[in-house]
């Protein structure tokens, strides 16, 4: 077949196939493609283009910029005004670490020294669970002495 003979027979094809497409291919692509320029190549498109870019930028800053806030002084000073920062001084702990320490020694030697007395004996710890287990004179209250308020006093707890 000559080049002629394959341009006729591509033409009759083509003129056949008309029948089974509602529209020449020809108009759909440039309908389409006016649909395109239309929606992107006006100053909407690069608007809308441009705010989203600089909110997915500032979403993306927004931790390092935290940081940086939260902890350079400087910076802070310098770029957050006064009426702005919210920020609270540290407070002066009310022990340092050598008198927590020295108080956790003390109350260890003084529970062995009354363990030593023999305070902890089992008689004496029923004694005590049974003071701690008291119900309140009111009945209304009665509920805050329990130690679930579904757990009936005389049902048993399991661990799972």
């Amino acid at each position: 077949m000559t080049a002629e003979e394959v341009d006729a027979a591509l033409e009759k094809a083509n003129e056949s196939m008309k029948a089974y497409y509602q529209y020449p291919v020809e108009k759909v692509i440039a309908a389409k493609k006016a649909r395109f320029d239309n929606r992107h190549r006006g100053k909407d498109f690069y608007l809308q283009l441009g705010l989203g870019v600089s909110l997915v930028c500032s979403f993306l800053a927004t931790p390092f910029i935290g940081r940086k806030i939260a902890y350079d002084e400087e910076f802070k000073q310098k770029y957050i005004p006064s009426w702005y920062d919210y920020t609270l001084e540290k407070p002066k702990s009310a022990w340092t670490r050598a008198e927590l320490q020295e108080q956790l020694v003390k109350l260890r030697t003084e529970l062995h020294e009354r363990a030593i007395r023999g305070e902890f004996t089992p008689e004496k710890l029923e004694e005590m669970r049974r003071n701690l287990e008291k119900k309140p004179e009111k009945a209304e209250h009665a509920h805050f002495a329990q130690l679930h308020p579904g757990v009936d006093d005389d049902e048993e707890l399991e661990d799972d």
